[in-house]
């Protein structure tokens, strides 16, 4: 059996009824190029696995990631050393690709030789009861964005802002499509979260280009509870700091604030600009509210250090223990969910 192009990795758990979804989008795809494709399943327990034993995609295997074992870094990265093709392709389960030519899309900057990796568009459907304020105010994100991350030398790396770096270092492993080798050679840096945008980082100061593929367009989006963002938030600040230099909030007169101006900007949009009816308004409102509450704490939680627990310490003492006991509790078990 020849090696195939492509490799096609998707990370599974319990994803019966969701994974379902891109599995029948793969089929549809025109795609002319060999592929196969590779699941990295996580100890699910409601017959995912036998799902996917079933499934006739070309070239298929289910490889099982013990219970505590899974990390989105580790795991990609043992998918990368599975595969067989010259270039791999990373999907969560949960994305639902739009139109029939979107691999062709999201590979093309790889496949020709424009890029070293390529990530698609993220796009949120009320269609599918995602959150229509997030929908309204997000999902021309891309627009903005330049088609390709452009090499950048060290020495001119050191010389931009913070909000600069991140954002040449924008990259979606939800949808994403890399030179395998590369991948080898470089790795996904081992951290909970934002191995992608890391990735990003390492190729550009490389000598590489990383490519928006503006018309590979996916259905990304979950319902979340307060931990959960909480938790990934902290996280992600962390990293931000870290890495960046970013700060999104960094005082606790600044969490107020930062919550009370966009509650009231997306309560704003979710009254007067999104079309639903009345009692579906206050609903998303509502979780909007409780969203924004977890997101910019658990941002401001993530800044936290020894260095930084002066005045209210009582209170940055009890935050910056909860963020010591969120990072070991991620080093135990990641997070699951993107």
């Amino acid at each position: 059996m020849s090696a195939p192009l492509f490799s096609i990795v998707i990370l599974t758990k319990n994803s019966l009824g969701v994974v379902n979804r891109l599995v029948e989008s793969l089929r549809r795809q025109n795609f002319a190029y060999e592929y196969e494709v590779l699941f990295m399943d996580n100890g699910s327990s409601d017959g995912t696995v036998a799902y996917l034993e079933s499934l006739s995609l070309p070239q298929c295997r289910v490889y099982d990631v013990a219970a505590g074992e899974f990390s989105h870094s580790g795991t990609r990265m043992r998918a990368a050393e599975l595969a067989r093709g010259r270039y791999v392709v990373f999907f969560t389960d949960d994305i639902v690709p739009c139109g029939d030519d979107f691999l062709e899309n999201l590979t093309r900057p790889v496949r020709t030789g424009q890029a070293a990796a390529a990530y698609g568009v993220w796009q949120i459907s009320p269609e599918m009861g995602h959150d229509p304020i997030d929908a309204y105010l997000h999902n021309g994100w891309f627009k903005s964005m330049d088609d390709f991350s452009e090499p950048v030398s060290p020495y001119c790396w050191s010389h931009f802002s913070a909000p600069m770096q991140r954002r040449l270092c924008n990259f979606d492993n939800c949808s994403s499509c890399i030179d395998r080798e590369l991948l080898l050679e470089l790795l996904f840096p081992a951290v909970p979260y934002g191995e992608d945008m890391l990735f990003a980082k390492r190729l550009i100061l490389s000598g590489r280009r990383v490519a928006l593929s503006k018309e590979a367009r996916f259905i990304h989006w979950h319902r979340v509870k307060f931990g959960y963002i909480l938790r990934r938030m902290c996280i992600d600040q962390d990293l931000s700091v870290r890495e960046f230099r970013i700060y999104y909030v960094s005082r606790l007169l600044g969490v107020f604030k930062a919550i009370l101006k966009r509650v009231l900007h997306r309560t704003y949009v979710g009254l007067f600009k999104v079309k639903i009816p009345f009692f579906k308004k206050i609903y998303w409102i509502v979780y909007n509210a409780k969203v924004l509450t977890a997101d910019f704490w658990g941002k401001y939680i993530g800044t936290l250090d020894p260095s930084r627990l002066g005045g209210c310490s009582w209170l940055k003492k009890r935050l910056y223990a909860r963020k010591l006991k969120i990072i070991n509790d991620i080093e135990r078990k990641s997070i699951r969910r993107y």
